[in-house]
């Protein structure tokens, strides 16, 4: 039972960093990006392409999340932000982008999947029953410590206090002198960034390819919708629930069926509690 729950937190983090991303830009743009799986597909592919090379490993990732940050970036700067004002265009131009971004991977890398091998790879850490390999280790703390520096980002400082201002009313911010654009792009760079950590946590776990991208939205968008739109904190919730859930229903009945429990939990906490685990009437950052 423990080590089963242990592989459910690694794939709630996992969730968690996916999901904080798409919540992030969604509760200062309401955009729903779905661009961002697009993204991590990018990452995860310099990653693995960086380390085929003859990098270091830590060198490697630091590609793959610098490649996150700037193609999140520039779909803000070519497609969203000259949609911000028709929100029913959103969902097609974000559906679109992911698609491009999909078919640059498969064109660039073909439909194959690659497996990123890492310096991790052999440790295996042991404590009483449970056991947990040096790879999931060091993507769990990676996992920790990006949410928590995107958690001191947006309480303690001038530039998080600007977009969480943007995200709860972007008139008055506007009123107040708050530069829009800058906010709109530092929310894409951020989620950039985290889809980077989850493309090197996911390359080393998961086989790299382009159909990655179908997977990695439908789990991002339940764990969103499960911790509520614009909810940081309630996608970090939802991500661990969702990946503890799956877990449990891998081990214990099927690991076939492992979407179909988290889809099971999403119906089940809409009919109890629509607005998500943390329900919210307005979007925020928080």
């Amino acid at each position: 039972m423990s080590q089963v729950l242990v592989n459910g937190v690694f794939l709630g983090c996992l969730f968690a960093v996916v999901a904080v991303g798409l919540t992030l830009v969604y509760g200062v743009m309401e955009v729903p990006n779905f661009a961002h799986a697009g993204v991590i597909v990018l990452s995860a592919y310099t990653t693995w392409s960086a380390s085929a090379a003859g990098l270091p490993f830590a060198l490697a990732a630091l590609a793959g999340i610098a490649c996150g940050a700037l193609v999140s970036v520039l779909t803000e700067v070519l497609a969203y932000r000259w949609i911000i004002d028709r929100p029913a265009a959103a969902p097609a131009v974000a559906l679109g982008l992911m698609l491009i971004l999909q078919n640059v991977a498969l064109r660039l890398y073909g439909g194959e999947g690659r497996s990123l091998d890492t310096p991790y790879d052999r440790v295996l850490l042991r404590l009483g029953g449970v056991s947990l390999s040096g790879v999931k280790a060091a993507l769990v703390v990676l996992a920790v410590v990006s949410l928590l520096a995107l958690h001191l980002l947006l309480s303690r400082t001038s530039l998080g206090r600007a977009m969480r201002a943007v995200a709860q009313d972007r008139e008055a911010a506007a009123i107040l002198g708050i530069p829009m654009r800058r906010q709109y792009a530092l929310a894409f760079l951020i989620a950039g960034v985290l889809g980077g950590v989850a493309a090197i946590a996911y390359a080393p776990t998961f086989q790299v390819s382009p159909y990655m991208a179908d997977e990695v939205l439908l789990s991002a968008f339940v764990v969103v919708v499960l911790g509520g739109l614009g909810s940081v904190w309630g996608a970090v919730a939802g991500g661990l629930v969702l990946g503890v859930v799956e877990g449990l229903g891998s081990a214990y009945l099927s690991p076939a069926y492992q979407s179909a429990f988290g889809f099971l939990l999403l119906v089940s906490i809409l009919v109890l509690r629509p607005g998500g685990l943390r329900s919210t009437n307005a979007r925020r950052v928080a």
